[in-house]
């Protein structure tokens, strides 16, 4: 059984025809691949990486093709702009797979800025994988602008944990304006989608704990602590404006 499961996933790998078209220049009927990484106060970043494909997906046992269109990176203002050729068969709605724009800011300053992998906690709006389910026009500008804010950190004592029974949880978690501008982010009063820090790393396992939770500089965060005392789960938010060169400590109890 176990040798067929294996078979059966190489054939799925090989059966995926994969295309490299990132070198072909557009001269005419262009679509426009375009938008800017900004952080704090509108200042652009340089060096993320954005890539264009297309996909078509494959049955259960593999076929499907994936055509990479586009790879380019954002200049010292923050702006990527390349033009790409869609093919007959891409355009439409009626057409068989759809584009993916992936964005990696795995080349930043972690400690600079908050990002899809802050090494400690995790984001819950990642960068990769914008799909793009149908583009009917060639004359057509797609991307955007996202954000990525500076990362700066609080103090956050959780006090006097004692756990009732197993399962018993004692945690803070941050909320912060990250990623694509969506118009208006009312949980946040932002623009942009709300990432997130936690979720099992910043958890009390002692009596007595404290922990650097990282956040927004400049923004409003939300600071999530959640309880779960004997099997109840109690999770309170608090709306935090964090200022550049912050010293705040906050204590909560069990």
């Amino acid at each position: 059984m176990r040798k067929t499961i294996i078979i059966l996933l190489l054939i799925t790998f090989y059966n995926c025809s994969k295309t490299d078209d990132t070198g072909n220049v557009c001269t005419s009927d262009c679509t426009t691949l375009q938008g800017r990484f900004i952080t704090l106060n509108n200042v652009g970043i340089e060096g993320v990486k954005v890539s264009l494909k297309y996909r078509i997906p494959g049955g259960p046992f593999g076929g499907g093709s994936i055509r990479y269109i586009v790879k380019t990176e954002t200049d010292e203002n923050g702006y990527f702009h390349q033009e790409f050729y869609i093919k007959d068969s891409e355009l439409g709605e009626s057409a068989d797979g759809y584009f993916i724009i992936d964005y990696d800011d795995s080349s930043l300053d972690v400690s600079q800025y908050i990002l899809s992998d802050n090494l400690i906690g995790t984001t819950t709006q990642p960068l990769l994988g914008q799909a793009i389910y149908s583009i009917n026009s060639r004359d057509t500008i797609i991307g955007n602008t996202c954000y990525l804010p500076k990362k700066t950190y609080v103090k956050i004592n959780l006090n006097n944990f004692v756990p009732v029974q197993d399962g018993d949880i004692f945690e803070v978690q941050s909320l912060y304006p990250f990623g694509l501008d969506i118009g208006y982010n009312q949980f946040l009063d932002s623009k942009y989608t709300t990432g997130s820090s936690g979720f099992s790393t910043f958890e009390a396992s002692e009596v007595n704990n404290q922990f650097n939770v990282f956040v927004a500089e400049n923004e409003n965060n939300i600071i999530r602590i959640l309880k779960i005392k004997n099997g109840i789960s109690t999770p309170v938010d608090y709306t935090i404006y964090i200022p550049t060169d912050n010293n705040i400590e906050l204590t909560y109890e069990y």
